[in-house]
């Protein structure tokens, strides 16, 4: 009766595969975006810079806490930035980012915290 046993193993595999949380983890890796621009206009008190993009030009948002950053950073800047993609036109809000040319003291900004 090894068939039986191989069998149920199999549907088993195959229910927790298909699970829909499978699926919600696929839509919520796709919100994160990685950018590589230079920095085309800030605007520090909006909490807001505007970067290129391969479609175009794009606002990109930081958090609250974050806009005294934005007052680092200068136009020209290199960006290597990742954000979180947000619906209904919404700018992107920053998860991180890293300046390749820069002489802003935030090269490496986390979400949070900068670093040198």
């Amino acid at each position: 009766m090894p068939l039986p046993h191989h069998l149920l193993g199999f549907l088993l595999g195959l229910i927790v595969f298909f699970q829909p949380g499978s699926q919600v983890f696929a839509e919520a890796s796709t919100s994160l975006q990685k950018f590589n621009s230079p920095i085309m206009k800030i605007e520090s008190d909006k909490g807001v810079f505007l970067i290129t993009t391969d479609s175009g030009i794009q606002w990109v948002q930081v958090e609250e806490a974050a806009k005294i950053q934005l007052k680092t950073l200068d136009v020209g800047d290199i960006i290597d930035v990742i954000v979180e993609m947000r619906p209904d036109n919404t700018p992107p809000l920053v998860k991180s980012w890293k300046l390749a040319r820069s002489g802003s003291p935030c090269k490496v900004f986390n979400g949070k915290t900068c670093s040198p």
